[in-house]
């Protein structure tokens, strides 16, 4: 907005400089980008003018009182408003919709779009060229002098921030002013020159013929004052600003009464609009008012007071106000205020921010808040206009009182970063992907029809093409970027990501769960010199390495198992369950070659995905302390002969030695697998276990060792039908 500086200096009592106003606007929130030297065209006037940048909630800012009120108060100076009384006429005429008076009535239809509509009536209307005072107020503000009857109202726009429109009363069909909104297809010619083409969500001003201006936007032609005009209808309204925003951006039309209405206006700013012009129509000697003014209105605009505590203030602020300085704040900003009855004691939830003075701790503000401040809404929108008038320059810098110390992460970060810290040692590169998908991700998945991961949350307005579902497994994003990279010639894949999915409810939010998917391809090494091709790849064996070692290191003590299992995405025969203690945790294995195709892949791909919120519940943040063993532990090696079959898993072999070898037994793990049609027999195979015991106090004693190993052969044949190896 420009705010021509002598105008300005109308209503504030200060020798202060135009650059130190700008400074003190500025640092009050109000930004002066610029000062122009302003000359008129005429070459009789010149002025410096304020170019200030207005926040969208601050429409009060957008006169020149605004501008000087909050001046006014940064200065601590005194603010005159200007003469808003009617000068004659009396009290106006009330109405909840509709009000006649003498051959003018004003109709309301449409009480959302325009809550208010006030109208002044003026009869004996010199239309001529406006007083120069006033041409080069308007100019140097921006605007073109026209005359003085469309010059006066919007003088008063600029100085009172109250858009007006003035009517030949004449042109009116039966002087008829209705408000409503528009017909599907009706026209209005704005005072612009263009046909406007209206739709239904338009309000418009209308007399009985038809829409004669857009409400809140521009008049139209057929009523514009012309140089013949004697008798004005002056309407002052307030409008709904999202509907006045609808319309001016639907028909690519801005106006200074659009731009005002858009951010909101006071609506108690109607009728002292009306004084104000009668008042400087009375100045110019340019027309007389006819009767009291005429005001429609649905509602008696008023606001709850807002309770402020001066305690709270000093809180946030760091200040050390008294309640009285406080007041005397708020007042420099028009905002009242009164005391309201104190409890005996502060509530329980401000003990925690106790204050150094206990009786203002107790000392409640009732604030009241005019209309033209609709910014204004709580509490601490109150603490930061005080803050304003104090000065941000001048708050000193101070701690936050009761501080208890830096903040640390909580058990579940910690461990959620351990695992991206493992997965990373591990050779794994982090990938984040979105946390939508699209029903095409599923069916390159080749999931059934019936399982969970189809019921998925679908969006109403995706974000992009085949992302209208928010993600049921991590998959997709991990397999897409494995495809990715393939494209751009990068062969070695090797990606993790922590992320969540969505779980529909029939009630409710969605559930999220936390979940870590893994994918590789390609070789496992940077050099595969001199290495066979089964060191080589990125297998089943070596992504189960990964988690097996994640497990280790979240120091989980249940147990953790690898069962044979199926899945829709995976190989058959090349996939496991993992699950820790009585728990499933997720699934492991290579993809079948549906999905490889379907995702373009030229090498079978192993994934893996886990619920790791399951997992961490698991999981312990430090080691559990053991003492280094004393004394060497007794090793044996036990060969096996199975049948080679879902029974007989190394996981089923490794449970019934572990149940079988007593206290003594401190491990047991498979170190060979041998498979000789012609030595062991068709779908027989041989497991090497190596087993290691040690006693506490004291070496084992042979004896003791091949009792344990006697239980375990003996345990081994009886549930399994296993045979020794001796060879």
């Amino acid at each position: 907005m420009r705010v021509p500086y002598s105008w300005l200096l109308d209503y504030i009592d200060t020798d202060i400089s135009a650059e130190d106003m700008a400074e003190v606007l500025t640092m009050g929130g109000l930004e002066v980008e610029e000062i122009d030297n302003w000359a008129s065209a005429d070459g009789e006037a010149t002025d410096q003018v304020l170019i200030t940048s207005v926040t969208s909630n601050r429409g009060d800012l957008l006169s020149m009182t605004g501008v000087a009120r909050h001046a006014a108060a940064l200065l601590d100076c005194d603010f005159t408003l200007p003469d808003c009384t009617m000068p004659r006429g009396g009290e106006p005429e009330r109405a909840e919709h509709e009000l006649t008076q003498g051959d003018s009535q004003i109709t309301i239809e449409d009480l959302e779009g325009c809550p208010r509509y006030s109208a002044l009536r003026l009869v004996g209307v010199e239309v001529r060229e406006s007083p120069q005072w006033m041409a080069h107020r308007l100019e140097a503000a921006g605007a073109r002098p026209i005359d003085n009857m469309v010059d006066v109202t919007n003088y008063v726009l600029w100085e009172l921030g109250q858009p007006l429109h003035a009517f030949d009363h004449k042109l009116l069909v039966n002087g008829h002013i209705i408000v409503r909104r528009a017909e599907s297809g009706e026209k209005l010619m704005t005072i612009d020159g263009v046909a406007r083409e209206l739709t239904e969500n338009d309000l418009v001003i209308a007399d009985e013929k038809g829409a004669i201006a857009l409400a809140g936007v521009m008049g139209g032609t057929d009523t514009e004052i012309r140089e013949r005009t004697t008798d004005v209808l002056i309407e002052s309204a307030h409008f709904d600003p999202t509907m006045v925003r609808r319309t001016a951006q639907r028909l690519g039309m801005a106006s200074e009464a659009s731009y005002r209405f858009e951010r909101f206006v006071d609506p108690n700013l109607t009728l002292r609009a009306l004084g104000r012009v009668a008042r400087i129509i009375e100045q110019i000697d340019a027309g007389s008012v006819v009767g009291p003014a005429m005001d429609v209105r649905s509602e008696d605009f008023v606001r709850d007071p807002i309770v402020l505590r001066p305690a709270r203030t000093n809180h946030l602020l760091g200040l050390e106000l008294t309640t009285g300085e406080q007041v005397e704040m708020l007042a420099l900003l028009g905002l009242e205020s009164e005391p309201e009855k104190t409890p005996a004691e502060p509530p329980e939830e401000e003990l925690l921010h106790p204050y150094p003075d206990h009786r203002q701790a107790l000392e409640r503000l009732r604030v009241s808040v005019p209309t033209r401040r609709p910014d204004i809404e709580r509490e601490v929108d109150l603490i930061e206009e005080i803050a304003i008038v104090y000065g941000y320059d001048t708050i000193p810098a101070t701690l936050p009182r009761n501080t208890t110390g830096a903040g640390v992460r909580t058990r579940r970060q910690k461990l959620e970063r351990r695992v991206s810290e493992i997965m990373r040692g591990a050779g794994l590169c982090e990938n984040v992907t979105y946390s939508m998908m699209g029903a095409c991700d599923l069916d390159f998945l080749d999931l059934a029809e019936d399982v969970d991961q189809r019921d998925a949350l679908r969006l109403r307005s995706p974000a992009a093409e085949n992302q209208e579902l928010m993600r049921t497994t991590l998959l997709p994003g991990l397999l897409s970027a494995a495809r990715y990279n393939v494209r751009q010639r990068v062969e070695e894949v090797a990606l993790f990501e922590i992320g969540r999915i969505f779980v529909p409810l029939e009630v409710g939010l969605p559930e999220e769960r936390q979940k870590l998917g893994a994918v590789c391809m390609g070789s496992a090494r940077t050099s595969t010199w001199n290495l066979p091709d089964e060191y080589q790849e990125m297998d089943f064996y070596w992504l189960k390495g990964i988690m097996e070692q994640l497990c280790e290191r979240l120091y989980i003590d249940d147990e953790v198992q690898f069962a044979r299992s199926t899945h829709d995405s995976l190989h058959p025969g090349r996939a496991a369950q993992i699950s820790v203690g009585r728990e499933t945790v997720g699934d492991i294995g290579e993809i079948s070659p549906a999905v490889q195709e379907a995702y373009d892949l030229p090498a079978p791909a192993c994934v893996v995905e886990l619920d790791l919120e399951i997992l961490l519940s698991h999981a312990r943040l430090l080691a559990r302390y053991e003492p280094q063993p004393r004394l060497p532990a007794a090793r044996r090696d036990l060969a096996l002969v199975v049948d080679d079959d879902e029974k007989h898993t190394g996981q089923r072999l490794l449970n019934v030695t572990r149940e079988a070898g007593g206290e003594f037994l401190e491990r047991a793990r498979i170190f060979d697998v041998y498979v000789d049609v012609e030595r062991l027999g068709q779908g027989r195979k041989s497991v090497a276990l190596s087993l290691s015991f040690r006693h506490p106090e004291r070496t084992p004693t042979d004896e003791e060792v091949e009792e344990a190993m006697e239980r375990i052969t003996h345990r081994l044949r009886r549930k399994l039908d296993a045979e020794v190896r001796t060879w």
